[in-house]
């Protein structure tokens, strides 16, 4: 087993526990939630709209090429 990966692996999953505890104290209601208290400009929100696409889009993609064309898909 690779320790250094493990390790790495754990940190990230330790780092993505504490942000999510500590954004769930700054939602209280709903409306905090959902809208992100209208706090979020424009922009802001296009660029998460834009990743959200581009990752659905991507992880789609891929499952088809390679359902398509077998793990040689997955290169393509």
């Amino acid at each position: 087993m690779n320790v250094l990966a493990f390790s790495l692996f754990l940190a990230i999953v330790g780092l993505t526990l504490i942000i999510t505890y500590a954004a769930s104290k700054r939602t209280k209601t709903t409306s905090d939630f959902y809208t992100a208290d209208g706090s979020l400009t424009g922009w802001q929100n296009g660029m998460a709209i834009a990743g959200d696409y581009m990752s659905a889009a991507s992880f789609l993609g891929i499952a088809g090429m390679v359902a398509l064309s077998g793990f040689d898909g997955f290169f393509y």
